[in-house]
C-alpha cells in the first residue's frame, strides 16, 4: 500500500494542528495537502521528510502519486 500524507502523519501520532505547529503552517494547510487540494513547497517537503524520518523523495512521490 502506498503511503499517504495522512497515513504518515497518523503513524507519527500527530493531529493536523500539531503537525502544522511543527512545520509553521495552519491546520487548514495540512488538511489541504492531505486532500490533494494544495501541494507543499519544496521547503515544507523537506520539513515533512525530517519529521517523518523518511527521504524527501517519499514525500514527493506521495504527493505526486509516483511509484518508487
Amino acid at each position: 500500500m502506498e503511503p499517504t500524507l495522512k497515513l504518515l502523519r497518523v503513524n507519527k501520532g500527530f493531529n493536523q494542528d500539531e503537525l502544522g505547529e511543527k512545520i509553521g503552517v495552519s491546520q487548514t494547510t495540512i488538511s489541504s495537502w492531505e486532500q490533494g487540494k494544495a501541494k507543499p513547497s519544496a521547503k515544507n517537503i523537506y520539513k515533512l521528510a525530517k519529521i517523518y524520518a523518511v527521504e524527501p523523495t517519499v514525500i514527493f512521490n506521495t504527493i505526486f502519486k509516483q511509484k518508487t
